[in-house]
């Protein structure tokens, strides 16, 4: 009885992860932004540790990787669906609606994941949390660059795709959880690391966008560099 509970350890921090998607929706439908944001922020370090800890008590199993990709489908994708869609009341053609490919891609995604065995130490594509985190982080941000994302239709739109789109592309990204025996490209996370917190410094919580485009730019260019 005592091991099946702490089978289970990891599964109620992916369940905390869940609810934590869950009430930032019913946050974002209330104008509650900011707790919306926190409590995907929240999220987030609960999805870190479920991994952890289910390498650390040896209960990693098909299950629990199926129930992170359904909690993370419902915190990083469909959550940020939503706030993307609260942030664009002042657009009202149908273009608004853009907002549910992120939701879309990021059920994609995360069954592809599940499935691609190129994905076991390093990413294809931009990872389903950073993204959710990046959308969210706009309900935050008071500054004349979201206003022009948000009011402005086609750019909108773009946002939209640019997003979506990049969770399922080919592109190789390092993986942003250190894991025993893994390497990582330590000198492109210092330059990011640093980046994002020059900007939490002088913009706030504009340092999210900025780590994310740092993030999915560096990964390209150094893709190409070394294919050359």
């Amino acid at each position: 009885m005592y091991l099946r509970f702490v089978k289970q350890i990891p599964n109620l921090f992916t369940l905390g992860n869940l609810s934590c998607g869950v009430i930032a929706i019913h946050q974002i439908f209330n104008g509650s932004y900011e707790n919306a944001f926190f409590l995907v922020i929240l999220a987030a370090i609960l999805d870190f540790f479920d991994g952890f800890m289910a390498r650390l008590l040896r209960a990693d199993g098909e299950m629990g990787k199926q129930l992170d990709s359904m909690a993370d489908l419902v915190t990083f994708g469909v959550a940020p669906s939503f706030m993307l869609y609260s942030l664009s009341d002042t657009i009202s053609s149908p273009l608004r609606w853009s907002f549910i490919l992120l939701a879309i891609f990021s059920a994609y995604r995360l069954a592809k994941f599940n499935i691609d065995t190129r994905q076991t130490s390093s990413f294809i594509g931009v990872p389903t949390p950073i993204t959710g985190l990046t959308c969210m982080a706009w309900g935050v941000i008071d500054l004349p660059i979201k206003d022009a994302f948000f009011e402005n239709q086609w750019l909108y739109l773009l946002l939209c795709l640019i997003v979506s789109l990049l969770l399922v592309s080919e592109f190789p990204m390092p993986s942003l959880k250190f894991k025993k025996g893994q390497s990582s490209p330590l000198a492109q996370f210092v330059v990011i690391g640093l980046l994002a917190f020059a900007a939490l410094l002088f913009y706030g919580w504009l340092c999210l966008p900025i780590f994310y485009a740092s993030y999915v730019l560096s990964s390209i260019l150094i893709n190409f560099a070394t294919k050359r």
